[in-house]
């Protein structure tokens, strides 16, 4: 997939998973002002979707959008229900990726309520280096949940670019 595909956008209803082999994406919505929030970026290998939309099949309020070249893989909505009624092995690997799905998304909870910016940027810097250095400052501003001036002074006191 190239870069700047857009996989899923706010007010679509979500019928796939992507596994995601390879690259970036950049998950997000609006605010109440019109501005994007980053909800997450994600670099392979990972697994990405609107969980909400997919499993209750509502609107999305949420979008993908690759910020890399990327290699994806997807599993429809109608092949995941295939895959989970056929066989009990895929079914618990499905259970087992949703829980490790949740898991992650407690541990970015609790850094994000727990850890200052600044620590939370250094372990982005630390465990996904390709993000810091293929991502707009803007985009990981937004994620982190600062302005673009206090990332700036973050990454210069720390001389990570």
């Amino acid at each position: 997939m190239a870069k700047g595909t857009v996989l899923f956008s706010e007010g679509d209803r979500v019928n796939q998973i992507y596994f995601v082999a390879k690259g970036i994406l950049h998950h997000f919505n609006y605010n109440e002002a019109g501005q994007i929030k980053t909800l997450n970026l994600h670099n392979g290998p990972c697994f990405c979707t609107d969980l909400e939309s997919f499993t209750s099949g509502t609107i999305s309020r949420e979008s993908v959008k690759s910020l890399s070249d990327c290699t994806l893989y997807v599993l429809t909505k109608e092949k995941y229900q295939l895959l989970i009624t056929a066989d009990l092995k895929w079914s618990n690997l499905v259970k087992r990726i949703t829980e490790i799905t949740f898991i992650h998304k407690l541990e970015q909870m609790r850094s994000m309520t727990n850890r200052s910016v600044e620590e939370r940027y250094l372990e982005l810097a630390k465990d996904k280096p390709e993000i810091i250095q293929q991502v707009s400052i803007q985009i990981i501003a937004s994620y982190l949940g600062v302005s673009r001036e206090t990332l700036h002074r973050i990454r210069k006191r720390n001389s990570v670019a």
